[in-house]
């Protein structure tokens, strides 16, 4: 696609940009006559002390702005708050709940994004396997962290076959590159009962010991199951007895990396706490909630905040 520019969606009153009487609808063009990726380039463009950008206006002129702004905001809202598309995943995960969902929602809710970009703005978890080199090299040079990584094994065929994608067995070179350029992670396994747990589970997380500190977290959460499953990969549930296996692993790494780094490290979900009926642990056994968003220590957090 021809590349068209960034459309300026709203001036912020009283900022840089009004000054220069940038206006909603004109196009950002390029800073130092390099075209803009995405709202990354941005940021890292306009972070310096001085640049030139070129701006077309509603009436069709360019102009061309030197500006010195000291790194400071330019006070400027594009129409696609990314500066880019959003990049849809192409695995076919054994584990997907969005070919769960039920018929009829809103359209939103059936887009599978795995758009590592999204990791660092909103915290989603993403998959890596969309990325090329060149994606994991931008992300070390412009220290774009910490990113959110949905490992589910560090097995590369097994990998490849929960996700459905030939490229999915990359990850362990993909986090020693990451790893290498001193980008902070945060990872999760989405544990399927008979796939990778287990002797799966154990290998995972010893494997996924070797990128600490860098890797500050893994969680472990089960597959959420839905009733709309006709034609996808057979899941079952996990019971209780389930639950209290995934703990004592769990559990037994926990106390092995506290003695080490001071670090609990690998974290399991809450349900599993309720499925195995079990006291859900101590505020200082999830290391801040780094977690918190993926499931991990919000009851807590809750009695720790009601009572």
């Amino acid at each position: 696609m021809k590349y068209q520019g960034h459309k300026i969606m709203a001036v912020t009153p009283g900022s840089i940009a009004e000054e220069l009487e940038l206006e909603p609808g004109d196009v950002l063009l390029t800073i130092d006559g390099e075209e803009l990726e995405d709202i990354f380039d941005y940021d890292y463009m306009t972070d310096a002390e001085s640049f030139v950008m070129v701006v077309r206006k509603a009436n069709g002129e360019e102009w061309e702005l030197e500006i010195e702004s000291g790194g400071e905001d330019l006070g400027l809202t594009f129409e696609n708050g990314l500066m880019s598309d959003y990049k849809s995943c192409s695995n076919k995960c054994i584990f997907c709940f969005i070919d769960q969902m039920p018929p009829g929602m809103r359209e939103t809710l059936y887009f599978k994004d795995d758009d590592t970009r999204l990791s660092f703005l909103q915290g989603n978890y993403v998959t890596l396997t969309n990325l090329k080199d060149k994606d994991v090299e931008r992300i070390i040079r412009f220290k774009l962290a910490p990113i959110n990584i949905s490992v589910q094994t560090t097995n590369p065929e097994l990998r490849c076959m929960m996700l459905h994608n030939r490229f999915a067995g990359k990850i362990m070179e993909q986090l020693q590159k990451l790893y290498e350029g001193g980008i902070i992670m945060n990872g999760q396994i989405v544990l399927c009962r008979g796939v990778n747990d287990g002797a799966e589970l154990e290998r995972s997380i010893r494997e996924l010991t070797a990128y600490m500190p860098q890797l500050e977290s893994v969680s472990v959460v089960p597959v959420g199951l839905t009733r709309y499953r006709d034609g996808l990969y057979p899941l079952e549930p996990f019971t209780k007895e389930d639950a209290c296996e995934v703990l004592d692993l769990i559990h037994g790494w926990q106390e092995k990396l506290y003695k080490e780094w001071g670090n609990h490290f690998i974290h399991a979900g809450d349900e599993w706490y309720i499925l195995a009926e079990r006291p859900i642990p101590e505020e200082k056994t999830y290391d801040g909630y780094l977690q918190l968003e993926n499931g991990v220590g919000m009851v807590r957090l809750l009695e720790e905040e009601v009572v």
